[in-house]
């Protein structure tokens, strides 16, 4: 008995990991797409293997997400903002900068408190 229990779970767990990996069956789960005619659009799509996306916004800025399993089985999500200063998205999954250390932090407050001065040019009058 104990045996048919341990074969049962391996088999589980085994058929688990073909159903993520399946990506061949999947289908679109729901989708929309909207537009209002005056640059106004939103649109987004889920797929039965986790995939998916969302997207809103007009010709200034657009915001939107989109989401995956990684092969290690933890959801990922990304969410972005898109305007006039780029792109800038967000999720646990991006790298973030390491922290500025102290001695380059105390250079530019120097700096910003010392603006550069220079000399106004003195141009003479043509007579």
């Amino acid at each position: 008995m104990m045996a048919s229990l341990s074969q049962l779970a391996i088999f589980l767990v085994i058929g688990a990991c073909a159903a993520n990996d399946d990506d061949a069956h999947a289908h679109v789960a729901n989708q929309y797409k909207k537009e209002d005619g005056h640059g106004k659009f939103s649109y987004g799509f889920d797929i039965t293997n986790g995939i998916g996306a969302g997207e809103a916004g007009d010709e200034h800025e657009v915001k939107g997400e989109y989401h995956f399993t990684s092969k290690e089985g933890k959801p990922v999500k990304i969410s972005y903002t898109a305007d006039e200063n780029g792109y800038h998205p967000h999720g646990d999954l991006l790298p973030t900068p390491p922290p500025t250390p102290e001695a380059i932090l105390k250079a530019l407050a120097y700096i910003d408190s010392h603006p550069r001065w220079e000399p106004r040019s003195v141009h003479p009058h043509a007579a």
